[in-house]
């Protein structure tokens, strides 16, 4: 994907409001699935990924030039990330400091793939993370992936009052 193809996707979305969370290609099968994952403060619903994705659309039918998007053989996927959000990118760990996530790494360290913990920011392009055995400082680019981490006994419930 060429970063002028990227940027303007990028620029539509933060022009409506929302953060780009990540943008991929995938091929399903023989289909080509434009991948676009959107975030907001409030979360996302069915109306925001309508409107991101008529106005991505508009853009790629007025101006496609993308390697492997050939006009009109492509599927439009705009989804929230989830929950369990996806982080992709350097900035996500220092955004995120403090909630749990699992980071899977290319190779081992110390012996182990996955570490789990409570996020802890960014220091020299090295992502920091407090698991129970420990603090660890794990270079960005040995990140295969990483989620935060979702637990039900987490979230507070609050009674609702219901009106008579």
């Amino acid at each position: 994907m060429n970063d002028n193809f990227l940027h303007n996707i990028e620029s539509i979305i933060s022009g409506l409001g929302y953060e780009c969370v990540h943008v991929s290609i995938k091929n399903d099968y023989g289909k080509i699935r434009l991948q676009i994952l959107i975030d907001t403060l409030g979360g996302i619903n069915l109306d925001d990924c309508e409107l991101v994705s008529k106005r991505v659309n508009k853009f790629l039918d007025e101006t496609l030039d993308q390697p492997g998007l050939n006009k009109g053989r492509y599927y439009l996927e705009v989804s929230s990330p989830g929950i369990e959000r996806p982080l992709y990118k350097l900035g996500d760990y220092e955004s995120f400091s403090g909630q749990e996530a699992r980071l899977r790494l290319n190779t081992p360290l110390e012996g182990r793939k996955t570490f789990t913990g409570i996020l802890a920011g960014v220091r020299a392009d090295n992502v920091i993370i407090n698991c129970e055995d420990g603090q660890y400082s794990i270079p960005f680019t040995d990140i295969k992936g990483a989620n935060l981490v979702y637990r039900l006994e987490d979230i507070k419930l609050t009674k609702r009052k219901l009106k008579p």
